[in-house]
Order: C-alpha cells, then sequence, then structure tokens
C-alpha cells in the first residue's frame, strides 16, 4: 500500500475532517504518495518538514502538518496496515503561547477611517461576532435570520450546520450592508461581480495591508480581529463556557488567554508564589508581624494572603489555588487592612459573581479561612465578616464511566504508549488523584509488598495504598531513566497540564467526549460501591478526610436496599393468605344493625366444622364465626374483641 492509499483509507475512515485536513493530506500526498507505507521513517518525514519550513512556513503550520501525518500513521498501525507506527518517536515542538493582538477602540476607528465605506462595516462585523475570514466572507443572505437575530455556520470538523445568535449591533451592521452592497445572494460580495463572493486574497493584499499602513498603527491580522472580540466579551463580563460556545472554540483555554490578557498577565507565564521577604524563616516573618503595633499599621489584605500561603498552606496543593483565587478576587484589596472589609462589602462581592457560582464559592471559602487564620494569630480583633453567608446552590458532578464506556475505555489503551497506558491504568486500578499520579517516584513503591507510599496529599494525610498486579506489571516494563516514573523534559515530574493533553486526544478515540479525567477516579469509587463495599473502604481508597465526600455514593450500593424491599414486597404478597387463614370474629356495635361480610361477588362464607357453605346473603345476617369455632358439644363461647393484636409474618 502506497501512502497515498493509506491517506486516503484514512480520510474514507474519518470522513468529518475539515478544509485544513484537505490541505495537509494533498500535500503529503504530493510529497511521499507514490513511496510504500511500510517505508516511512522518522528520518524521511523530519526532511519534507524541513523542506516545508524552508518555505518559509512558520513553526505551528508545520506542526499542523506533523500533527495529520502522525493520526494517520497511528490510525494504521492501529488498523494493522503498518507494522509499527514511524511517528511514534517524534515530539511536536513546544511553543509559548504568544500574547494575542487586540485592537482597542481607538485603533479600531483609525482603521475603520483609512479602509472607508464599505469595509469599515466588514471589520465592525468580525468584531461584533468573532467570525473567521472564511466564515464571514462565505456567509449568504439564506443563512441569515434576522427575524431571530441568527445565522447558520457550518461546523468546521463535521460540517453540519450550527446557529450562532447575533448581537444587536451585528444585526444593526447586517441591515446597512443590505442598503451599500449591491444585490448579491452573498453578504459580502465581489464589488466587480456581485454574483460571486469577495476575492480574499486580492481584499488582503490590495487593501487590507494599505489600510493598515495608512493608518499608522501596529501590525494587525484578520484573525486578531476575532481576539478583540474575545477580549471584549471578557471585559463584558461574560463567562469563558459562553465565550468558547459563542467563538465555537473546542477547549475553554482561548477564552482563559483572553482573561488573562485583560488581567494584564502574560498568558504563557506560569503562576509563581506570592514574594517573600528576605528573613530567617517564615516563623521569623510572622512574629515580626505579631510583635508590631498592629493599631498604627494594620495587616494589610496583601501581607495576610502572603503568610496565610507561605505559613499555613505551603507547599500543599491548595496554595496554588488560593494563589490564583488571590490574583483574580482578592488583589484589588491587596494595600487595605483586612479589618476594614465589611460584612455588606463582601456581599456585594459576592453576588457579583453569581454568573460563575462554583468559583465563588471557593473564592469564599478562602477568604472565611483566611480571616479565621488571622483572628488565631490575634492579626485582626475584629470578627469574621465572611461567615454566615449563604452560598450559591452548585451541583456536584457525579459522571462515571459506563460499563460500554469503560469496555472501550479499556481496549483503547492497547495501542497507546507504555507510559501514557500505565499512567491511566494507575489512575483507574487504584482512584488516585491525577497530580498524585504523575508525581510518583520509584521510591514510592516497595515492589515485594506492592504498596505505595503516598506522602504528600491533598488533605496533608499520609496514604499506603495496595497497587493491584495489573499496575505493578505496567509499572515494572518502564525504563527507569529518572527519579520520576512518569519524568517531563525537563527532567522533573509531567506537568500538571500534559495529562489533560493525553486525555483530550484519548476521549475522542474512545467516544468519551463528556468524560473527564476525574472521573476516571469517580468510577473506581462508583463501581466499588455497587460492588457491596463499604463506605469506610471506599473513603480509605479515595484517602477522603471524612465520610463527608464519600456518602455520595452510597446512593450506588443497591444491595442491601434491594434485599429489603424484596423481603418487603414478599411479605405484602402474603398478606392475602395471612387475613384468610387468620380470620376473627367482627364486633357489631349495639347502636348499628348488624351486617354481614360480604365476598366480591356477593356470596356470604360461612365455615362449619372445617367445611365452607356458600349461601346467598339473607335479611337477618349472622356473625360469620371464627374458622376456630367450637364445635356443638361444646358451649359456643363469647365472641372476642379484637384490639389489633400484631400478625406473625411468615417464615
Amino acid at each position: 500500500m502506497t501512502v497515498q492509499a493509506l491517506i486516503q483509507a484514512y480520510r474514507t475512515a474519518h470522513p468529518t475532517v475539515g478544509r485544513e485536513s484537505t490541505r495537509h493530506a494533498k500535500w503529503w500526498s504530493a510529497q511521499l504518495g507514490k513511496e510504500a507505507a511500510g517505508t516511512l521513517t522518522p528520518a524521511l518525514l523530519l526532511e519534507r518538514l524541513d523542506r516545508l519550513a524552508s518555505y518559509g512556513r512558520s513553526p505551528s503550520t508545520v506542526a499542523f502538518y506533523l500533527r495529520f501525518i502522525r493520526r494517520v500513521t497511528a490510525w494504521a498501525t492501529l488498523m494493522s496496515y503498518l507494522p509499527a507506527d514511524p511517528c511514534a518517536g517524534m515530539t511536536l515542538p513546544k511553543e509559548n503561547t504568544p500574547a494575542p493582538r487586540v485592537l482597542t477602540e481607538e485603533e479600531e476607528v483609525q482603521l475603520c477611517s483609512a479602509l472607508g465605506p464599505p469595509y469599515a462595516l466588514w471589520v465592525k462585523f468580525a468584531i461584533a461576532t468573532g467570525l473567521t475570514q472564511s466564515e464571514q466572507f462565505t456567509l449568504r443572505w439564506r443563512d441569515v435570520d434576522l427575524e431571530h437575530c441568527a445565522v447558520l455556520l457550518p461546523h468546521s470538523s463535521t460540517g453540519t450546520a450550527c446557529t450562532l445568535t447575533l448581537p444587536p449591533p451585528a444585526i444593526q451592521i447586517l441591515e446597512a450592508l443590505r442598503q451599500v452592497h449591491p444585490p448579491s445572494m452573498w453578504v459580502f460580495p465581489d464589488r466587480k461581480n456581485p454574483s460571486r463572493p469577495v476575492n480574499i486574497h486580492a481584499f488582503y493584499v490590495g487593501r487590507w495591508v494599505t489600510a493598515v499602513n495608512r493608518a499608522g498603527i501596529p501590525w494587525v491580522a484578520w484573525k486578531d480581529l476575532r481576539h478583540t472580540c474575545g477580549v471584549r466579551l471578557v471585559k463584558a463580563g461574560m463567562a469563558v463556557e459562553d465565550i468558547t460556545r459563542f467563538l465555537r472554540y473546542r477547549e475553554v483555554r482561548q477564552a482563559y488567554t483572553y482573561r488573562a490578557w485583560v488581567a494584564g498577565r502574560n498568558p504563557g507565564e506560569k503562576s509563581r508564589p506570592l514574594p517573600i521577604e528576605q528573613l530567617q524563616s517564615v516563623a521569623d516573618e510572622l512574629q515580626v508581624v505579631m510583635l508590631r503595633d498592629l493599631e498604627r499599621q494594620p495587616v494589610t489584605v496583601e501581607e495576610a494572603s502572603r503568610l496565610y500561603a507561605v505559613h499555613h498552606l505551603r507547599d500543599r496543593p491548595g496554595r496554588r489555588n488560593f494563589e490564583g483565587i488571590y490574583r483574580q478576587f482578592f488583589k484589588a484589596w491587596s494595600q487595605r487592612p483586612l479589618e476594614s472589609l465589611t460584612r455588606k462589602e463582601i456581599k456585594v462581592w459576592y453576588l457579583g459573581l453569581a454568573q460563575v457560582p462554583t468559583h465563588a464559592n471557593k473564592a469564599l471559602t478562602f477568604l472565611r479561612a483566611l480571616f479565621n487564620w488571622a483572628t488565631d494569630y490575634e492579626l485582626i480583633a475584629c470578627t469574621n465578616p465572611a461567615l454566615r453567608i449563604r452560598r450559591f446552590p452548585s451541583v456536584q458532578r457525579e459522571r462515571f464511566l459506563t460499563l460500554e464506556e469503560l469496555r472501550r475505555f479499556i481496549q483503547g489503551l492497547l495501542p497507546l504508549k507504555p507510559k501514557i497506558r500505565a499512567y491511566l491504568l494507575l489512575v483507574l486500578f487504584t482512584g488516585a488523584r491525577r497530580s498524585e499520579a504523575r508525581t510518583i517516584q520509584w521510591a514510592d513503591i516497595d515492589e515485594h509488598t506492592r504498596l505505595w507510599k503516598k506522602l504528600k496529599q491533598k488533605n496533608g494525610v499520609a496514604q499506603f495504598v495496595p497497587l493491584p498486579v495489573q499496575v505493578m506489571d505496567a509499572l515494572q516494563r518502564l525504563p527507569r531513566t529518572s527519579a520520576w516514573i512518569f519524568p517531563g523534559q525537563k527532567g522533573g515530574a509531567w506537568s500538571d497540564a500534559y495529562p489533560w493533553k493525553v486525555w483530550s486526544v484519548i476521549r475522542r478515540r474512545c467516544n468519551l467526549e463528556n468524560v473527564r479525567l476525574h472521573d476516571i477516579r469517580r468510577t473506581t469509587a462508583s463501581y466499588l460501591a455497587m460492588q457491596g463495599e463499604n463506605l469506610p473502604t471506599i473513603q480509605s481508597v479515595l484517602n477522603h478526610r471524612s465520610l463527608a465526600p464519600t456518602s455520595i455514593y452510597a446512593r450506588l450500593n443497591t444491595k442491601s436496599v434491594d434485599r429489603a424491599l424484596q423481603a418487603q414486597a414478599d411479605r405484602f404478597s402474603s398478606l392475602e393468605g395471612v387475613i384468610m387463614r387468620e380470620r376473627r370474629p367482627v364486633v357489631i356495635a349495639h347502636d348499628q344493625p348488624p351486617r354481614q361480610i360480604e365476598s366480591r361477588d356477593g356470596i356470604s362464607a360461612a365455615t362449619t366444622e372445617g367445611k365452607t357453605d356458600l349461601q346467598r346473603p339473607s335479611e337477618n345476617p349472622a356473625i360469620l364465626p371464627d374458622m376456630n369455632r367450637p364445635t356443638s358439644a361444646q358451649p359456643p363461647a363469647a365472641p372476642a374483641v379484637d384490639h389489633g393484636e400484631e400478625i406473625e409474618w411468615p417464615g
């Protein structure tokens, strides 16, 4: 099989690929189409990629071509078209996320003035909607619904139409374009020939470059208008999930990049610890603050937050979360005394975060903990203003893999690399957190007893986990090139983002689009509960400090409930037979005429010496005797009154 036939077979099996994959497939077919698929080597592929880079293509563009051929060879290896994957040892070049180029309102005015009508409306429409260049310039009027303020756009991957709700400024621009443009089926037609859409290349080279130079602003590409739209949505207070849906991104990562740009931070830089003064130790710094005159020099929010993070949280995983919350919410109060924050002010701040309830609850928890810690060390004398504030209701995620999804997931582990397969098996079979699994070291495992010593935990409590045999076999097959079992490129453990990148690829291959990496840990606990394991055992597996977070899995252990309900149903079902065997005399009140108990067909039943006589109801009905009625030789006993004694259940 040739490379061209292999690429064609891959595209036939994946018909939902977009135009970018079509371009990459055409280029690889032109370069290596006549070569035999079994002769592909990493050196041959790198040679073609270097030739592509010599044409002036950027490293990110070269990486896109490499991703395509990696997908093809991985699929061909899985389908047994190739004996081995030639791209298995090829890594993608690491690139830092560049800061987006965003137009200010003044630059937008200058650019629109340099372009002139009607091209200024094109720019304003792109900023208002965030459409890509191809989406905007191929838009047809039949896909626009001005009445419902919506437009139909083809999905970039599947090609199916998706509905995008347009804001009011975009609708006004479309109504203005109807008056300015000549009649055409295209929203943005060619001015010289309205029967076809605008020539993007001619517009970009002929007008756009000239207008940017004439406006006297730094260079801006058309894709920067999409970034401008995202940043302005962040400034308007839209949540990152809503921005992701509006701009039709696959992940929320780009929306977080826009939020970082608004906050004045470089999206590529990593979070750093809060600054610490050069003292002998953290305890010395805390002593200095406690012994000073706090009335003249009160503790500020920044100072208290730094001491809380360094002295209390230290190297716990919660410190990173607290520092992110501080930069996002508490930094505006950094120079204010901690005691000056009032309860009403905190309530107003908290209610303003109603659109992100889970994040708001976490920020309020950290703020309350900060006040409690400052009170314990006598840094403040006021009461905690963050207490007794009603939290936003948040729905706890309860997603876990079904048996069919679990089968697909385990089958999808077979063609993966040994390290990735061992990592996912470790998370699935032990219920470990993803950070605990990626930072495991060889020294933490006792190979004789198969015990994993987890010393640094989220809750600060050490744990000893017995590793299953399958996990131990997968770990022993890994090369020991570092102290870490899963080493990264810089000598340390895997980064926190690497498991997310790996999982995003695996879940698409296994058709687990709505499953998160943490759901694997929840799957382990869920199936333990369904197999009848008690809550303390599940708590020990998950290393929860209390039974409160573990109790959510109690609803899955339905075996005891099933036994109880089935036994109750059996008792209720036998109740009819018990009543027929244990009939008792009916007590007749003195002020009411006697009545006879009738069966469903209106025939009264009377029993005599073990025989049943059926007779029609008479005008003077008699009391039905009991089944233990004495014989004629014995005098009849007085009718006994039934005081509601308990029935003895059968069995």
